[in-house]
């Protein structure tokens, strides 16, 4: 899902989910196979992870707040807090490691 500085707050900050946001632009090179492993992972984690992709240039303010100062970052927001930050490049195996343990985290929050 495509979203803007409009959008940041109701689906990332008040997202009841962990949520993985790409923060990519249009002219980066590298970021086009990281989102594209994020757009497949997507499918494996619906309904449990929530993904969101930002364009740095369309919400600076955005990304200024999230300190992304390189693209591709990828931040995983847990709790309307950033808890993993990744930059560059990122294979699938990585990503799907970093999804597995923030969705074992919440299964353990929502056990308590």
């Amino acid at each position: 899902m495509d979203i803007t500085e409009r959008d940041f707050s109701r689906e990332v900050l008040k997202c009841k989910l962990p949520v993985f946001a790409c923060f990519t632009t249009k002219w980066c090179h590298s970021c086009y196979p990281t989102c594209l492993s994020a757009e497949e992972l997507a499918k494996d984690y619906d309904g449990s992870v929530k993904f969101v992709r930002l364009d740095i240039e369309q919400s600076p303010e955005v990304a200024q707040r999230c300190n992304v100062v390189a693209v591709p970052t990828i931040l995983l927001f847990q709790n309307s807090q950033p808890v993993k930050r990744l930059l560059g490049f990122q294979d699938r195996q990585l990503l799907r490691s970093l999804l597995n343990s923030a969705t074992a985290e919440e299964e353990v929050q929502r056990e308590d």
